[in-house]
């Protein structure tokens, strides 16, 4: 159930983006694409802008650099304690929240960045809610990946 109340907000989060009005007014479309994105079917995936990497501005640049130094700042460290785990997490959030609230993005370029992005605040979430450090290891390692895949998909 909390994995589903996350994922909603979440998407509402994202969805508010492009649409200011939209913060505290989650319409049916919300809720189904957080249903859809739950049970599986996520949005189609990310590839190429045929052949060549998206574009994205400096302010998104900028927010996914500081994701991938927080997992640098992990992965460099010796404390692999559940409440480090956590700590990152809190971290990594902040970031997306940042990102999310600065988003001046618009167009196709934008919505190839959702399907990078959708992931990750999933992953994020299932680190939040890991109660194991094996959990917690497993999910950091995932977003991982997925932070990295940035770099693979859109011009720095």
């Amino acid at each position: 159930m909390k994995k589903s109340l996350i994922l909603l907000l979440l998407t509402g989060i994202l969805w508010s983006c492009n649409n200011p009005r939209h913060v505290e007014n989650k319409d049916a479309d919300d809720t189904s694409e957080a249903k859809n994105h739950q049970d599986g079917q996520a949005s189609e995936k990310l590839v190429m802008n045929n052949g060549v990497k998206w574009k994205v501005d400096v302010g998104t640049n900028s927010n996914v650099r500081n994701l991938q130094e927080i997992l640098k700042k992990f992965d460099s460290g010796s404390d692999r304690s559940l409440v480090a785990y956590k700590k990152t997490h809190e971290d990594l959030q902040h970031g997306i929240d940042k990102m999310i609230i600065e988003c001046k993005m618009k167009g196709p370029d934008h919505e190839a960045l959702h399907k990078w992005l959708e992931p990750l605040i999933a992953l994020v979430a299932e680190l939040k809610q890991a109660s194991t450090v094996p959990d917690a290891a497993s999910a950091l390692k995932a977003i991982d990946a997925q932070a990295y895949l940035y770099n693979q998909y859109f011009e720095l």
